[in-house]
């Protein structure tokens, strides 16, 4: 029973989607209206500028961590058990009850749970993100390729457990999933660039 009503209470939050909630406090319209239609943080930065993107991305980061660390605290949980509320956190703002199930990526929910309960694959995941996302320029390949990184480095821990590394199968799959128009935007070679990032950008 604690563990059914910790996973309604993490889905709940997950499904308070920070750029829906936080776009008219930037005087801005309903982030699914344009750009990619995303509510999610890149979309948020790409349509409403770094203000409202950052403001995204750390409400959005702070309910994964809050949903997988908090939520299980207060219901006395176990690790396996906030990996779950993490991963309903994840699926809340993929699909939010309280939007029409029109949500985000997951890809900043699911960085606050990794940094809350698995912060040594994050770090990995981190790294290589950085680094595919300034040699490319695509933040959704260094999202794909980060995930992939987070993986490897759970699936090959030693020390983690069987829910780790189901967690993180789950969980790529999912973002693979949530990301399938990135990957036709790339196989087709349309997919958005943020130049400004890269170290070699086209002249």
């Amino acid at each position: 029973m604690l563990v059914a009503l910790g996973l309604v209470a993490a889905y709940l939050m997950g499904s308070l989607s920070g750029s829906l909630l936080l776009a008219r406090a930037f005087g801005r319209a309903d982030p699914r209206s344009s750009g990619s239609g995303n509510a999610g943080a890149t979309n948020a930065l790409r349509t409403g500028g770094r203000g409202y993107g950052a403001a995204v991305l750390v409400f959005d980061l702070v309910k994964g961590v809050v949903a997988a660390l908090l939520v299980p605290a207060l219901l006395g949980l176990g690790f396996a058990a906030a990996l779950a509320c993490g991963a309903a956190a994840v699926i809340g703002h993929v699909y939010p009850v309280f939007f029409g199930f029109r949500g985000g990526k997951g890809a900043a929910t699911l960085i606050g749970v990794l940094l809350a309960l698995l912060p040594g694959a994050l770090l990995l995941g981190l790294a290589v993100w950085i680094a595919t996302l300034v040699a490319s320029g695509y933040v959704g390949l260094a999202t794909l390729l980060g995930m992939v990184g987070v993986s490897l480095a759970t699936l090959f821990a030693p020390a983690a457990g069987l829910a780790a590394k189901v967690f993180v199968i789950v969980m790529t799959a999912l973002i693979f999933y949530t990301h399938r128009e990135n990957i036709q935007r790339l196989r087709a070679g349309t997919e958005n660039r943020f130049e400004r990032v890269m170290l070699r950008r086209r002249r």
